[in-house]
């Protein structure tokens, strides 16, 4: 991946930016070697990284280890990742996370509440900025220490305004998420797309560091996507993600969130597999289940998926193969069209054994090629629960550093 230093125009802010995404990607660096790499003149590269050692963005880390030599020997700097913490707000349509972490991604306390999307958007932001304040005071961590606030929500989200246009499955109408929560907080809050925000994570912390053009598959209680192209997100004007979960894959099917019938995720999504499990499970087709659940079938439902999913009964693995088959048709069909160089797979659907082997056999059988080298679970699926709220606050905040405002 290239990395252009910017002499013309903003340059203290547009270099300044640029070493810190270098650093990022690359690790420590000396001076030197930034130089070369932005092609900034060493003055330059001095000027900047003085400028961010003073201010604590960066440190120096010590000097390199290299073939014996004469002359001075290379000092490396690198990002100060403890520069600030991040408050990271997850919200879902099951359960809402609150999580507080450095700026690398290591966690210090985190707490997980009931999404409750029968209340007042307000009302529930307001317990959940309540819920927020208190895991800091018990941690002890300073109003000064936090470097932002970040908030995911599925559905549509205008970034500039911090409005949540449509949370699917939690309200309906627009919420000024990131207002409310500035309110309550008093951090500056980006709000983002959940798959989006994900994705963004990716860019900082994950495969988006080599890779250039990646499509991203969320499978969990929805079907999510995203999609990077030469190291950006894909980003509609109208805020709209790329969700393929809204494909239309039976004509005339069941009338879908979105407005419509026949979607991708009436089929696929935790709830409707869940549904198509407790119809079919009787003492006949899944006697193993059947048991477990001494008979009582209600109590298969998409919140419980991972614990009654892993069953070995024919009939259950004829449902949830079918489940993984439809997803690899159209995830098939989307590589197609996009030619991605990678396809990076998350969701807790993906974390059953049985779905993501069953997912990968699908793929492989409509294409060779698109095996579990091209196709791969995301490193950062542990970091689920925050991992993208903590990306949006980074970039924006940290990596763009100067560029809104002075920190």
């Amino acid at each position: 991946m290239g990395y252009t230093g910017i002499n013309l125009g903003n340059v203290r802010i547009e270099n300044r930016s640029a070493i810190l995404k270098l650093l990022n990607d690359q690790g420590a660096m000396s001076r030197k070697d930034i130089a070369l790499a932005l092609g900034l003149t060493p003055a330059t590269v001095t000027l900047i990284c003085t400028e961010l050692l003073s201010a604590g963005l960066l440190y120096e880390k010590g000097e390199a280890e290299e073939e014996k030599r004469a002359g001075r020997k290379k000092v490396l700097i690198d990002i100060n990742y403890q520069y600030r913490f991040v408050l990271c707000i997850s919200i879902e349509p099951e359960d809402t996370c609150i999580t507080i972490s450095d700026l690398k991604g290591a966690v210090t306390a985190s707490q997980t509440l009931k999404t409750d999307g029968s209340r007042r958007p307000e009302q529930f932001l307001e317990d959940v900025a309540e819920k927020a304040k208190v895991l800091l005071w018990e941690n002890s961590i300073p109003k000064d220490a936090i470097l932002g606030v970040g908030v995911s929500a599925p559905g549509t989200v205008r970034r500039e305004t911090g409005v949540s246009q449509h949370a699917y499955r939690i309200w309906n109408e627009p919420v000024p998420v990131g207002e409310i929560l500035r309110q309550y907080l008093g951090y500056p809050v980006i709000v983002e797309n959940n798959v989006k925000a994900f994705a963004e994570g990716e860019l900082i912390y994950g495969s988006g560091r080599q890779r250039e053009n990646l499509l991203f598959i969320k499978w969990g209680p929805g079907v999510g996507s995203a999609i990077i192209i030469q190291s950006r997100i894909y980003d509609s004007q109208n805020s709209k993600t790329a969700e393929i979960g809204h494909y239309i894959v039976e004509q005339n099917g069941k009338p879908c969130r979105c407005g419509r019938k026949g979607c991708l995720e009436t089929l696929v999504s935790t709830h409707a597999v869940a549904e198509r499990v407790r119809a079919a499970c009787t003492p006949e087709a899944m006697p193993q289940l059947y048991q477990m659940l001494e008979g009582d079938v209600s109590r298969i439902t998409a919140r419980s998926i991972q614990q009654w999913a892993g069953g070995q009964d024919p009939g259950l693995l004829q449902v949830l193969d079918e489940a993984a088959d439809t997803m690899a048709q159209i995830v098939t069909n989307t590589i197609t069209l996009l030619a991605p160089d990678q396809v990076i797979i998350y969701g807790y659907m993906f974390d059953l054994p049985h779905i993501q082997d069953s997912f990968l056999r699908c793929c492989t059988r409509y294409d060779p090629a698109y095996n579990g080298t091209y196709i791969q679970k995301s490193s950062l699926s542990g970091k689920l629960e925050y991992i993208g709220p903590l990306a949006v606050v980074m970039n924006e905040l940290f990596l763009m550093y100067g560029a809104k405002e002075e920190l």
